[in-house]
C-alpha cells in the first residue's frame, strides 16, 4: 500500500465529513470507533490502512460505499463487470428491454438505458432491469413497474423469475413451482393460468427478482 493511498482515503473521509456537518466525535460515535482514531485516519497520521473490517464499519456509518474506500486503502475486490458506480449510495444498472407480466412479449435483449439503484441490493452478481407490462404479477408487483434482477440459471420454489420461453423469443416473470416432472410458471393474479414449462414446451430461467421499483 503506497502513502498516497493513505493520504487519499484520508482526505476522503475528512471531506466526507466536512459535506456532512458532522463533528469528528459525532462520526465516530456513528461508526464505533473511537475520535482519536479517527482523527489520525483523517489527519494521515494513522500508522496503516483500516482493515476491510473498520473500512465496511466506517462505509455503514457515513452511509458512504465501501468499495470506494477500498480502492482509496489499496485493496483490490472483486466488483461485478456490469454494474458502474456513480457515487457513495447508487449504481448505474442497465434496463433490458421489457419483460410481460401477462401475455408473454417478444424479449428484446438489447440495453435502453440505465438506472441509478441503491448500491446494497446488488452487492455481488450480475444485474440488469426489466420493465414489467401486463397485470399477471399483481398485487405483489405492480403493472408499469421495474425489477432488479440478479441473473442466474436456475430458482427455488417461490421465487419470482425471469424466464424466456420455448426458442427464446419471448419472456414472461412469473413464480417458481416445480414438480417432478414440470416447471410451473404461477401467476400471483387468480385470473391468469399459470404455464407449464415441459420437454413439450422448454424455457430458461434468466434470473430471479430481488427488488420492485414503482415507477411515477
Amino acid at each position: 500500500m503506497t502513502d498516497i493511498n493513505k493520504t487519499n482515503l484520508g482526505i476522503y473521509i475528512k471531506n466526507t465529513l466536512d459535506e456532512s456537518g458532522w463533528s469528528l466525535r459525532q462520526a465516530a460515535l456513528q461508526i464505533g470507533v473511537s475520535p482519536a482514531y479517527l482523527s489520525k485516519l483523517t489527519n494521515k497520521k494513522a500508522d496503516s490502512n483500516p482493515k476491510p473490517e473498520t473500512l465496511d464499519k466506517i462505509a455503514k456509518g457515513l452511509r458512504i460505499n465501501k468499495f470506494i474506500l477500498y480502492n482509496l486503502a489499496g485493496i483490490e475486490t472483486p466488483k461485478p463487470s456490469n454494474i458502474e458506480y456513480i457515487d457513495s449510495n447508487f449504481v448505474n444498472i442497465p434496463v433490458i428491454g421489457e419483460i410481460a407480466c401477462g401475455e408473454p412479449i417478444i424479449a428484446e435483449e438489447n440495453i435502453s438505458g440505465y438506472v441509478p439503484t441503491p448500491s446494497d441490493v446488488v452487492k455481488s452478481g450480475t444485474f440488469f432491469i426489466l420493465n414489467c407490462i401486463g397485470d399477471s404479477m399483481e398485487p405483489t408487483i405492480a403493472n408499469g413497474s421495474q425489477v432488479v434482477v440478479r441473473e442466474q440459471p436456475d430458482a427455488e420454489n417461490g421465487q419470482i423469475a425471469a424466464v424466456l420461453l420455448e426458442d427464446e423469443n419471448t419472456a414472461t416473470l412469473k413464480r417458481i413451482k416445480k414438480t417432478k416432472t414440470n416447471v410451473i410458471l404461477m401467476p400471483d393474479n387468480p385470473s391468469y393460468d399459470p404455464i407449464v414449462l415441459n420437454e413439450d414446451r422448454p424455457g430458461r430461467i434468466l434470473g430471479i427478482v430481488k427488488m420492485e421499483m414503482k415507477r411515477f
